[in-house]
């Protein structure tokens, strides 16, 4: 072969090799969470601290909204409370479903190529 299949080769070999050592333990570990619903959780346990800061800046966003109008802000009155609760629990339900889909997707194959569909199919 020549001098430019040679280099393209190796540098081929070097990129593949690259690949193995930087990303192929990541995405492997990913896959591992993913299939045993250890991503998930992750996901919900962030939850909980993504939502009390996002309602947190809410919050002083509000009352400093009001402040230039000169109005005081109230405590936090029941409604209130559940509206976030109700927050968080549409949240967590919402990872909690996009799990399941995913799970249901790789069982049924709904995660693979629309030509591979077909040929699976018998072809078209």
């Amino acid at each position: 072969m020549g001098i430019a299949n040679d280099k393209y080769a190796a540098i081929t070999r070097q990129m593949f090799d690259d690949w193995e050592k930087r990303f192929l333990p990541k995405q492997l570990e990913l896959l591992q969470k993913a299939s045993s619903g250890e991503l998930a959780t992750e996901q919900i346990q962030r939850v909980d601290e993504n939502m009390k800061s996002s309602l947190r800046a809410a919050t002083q966003s509000n009352a400093n909204a009001q402040a230039r109008f000169g109005v005081e802000s109230a405590a936090a009155d029941n409604s209130d409370l559940a509206r976030q609760a109700l927050g968080l629990a549409g949240a967590k339900n919402a990872i909690r479903d996009h799990e399941r889909d995913r799970s249901l997707g790789v069982l049924s194959g709904a995660s693979i190529g629309l030509r591979e569909k077909m040929n699976i199919g018998g072809g078209v």
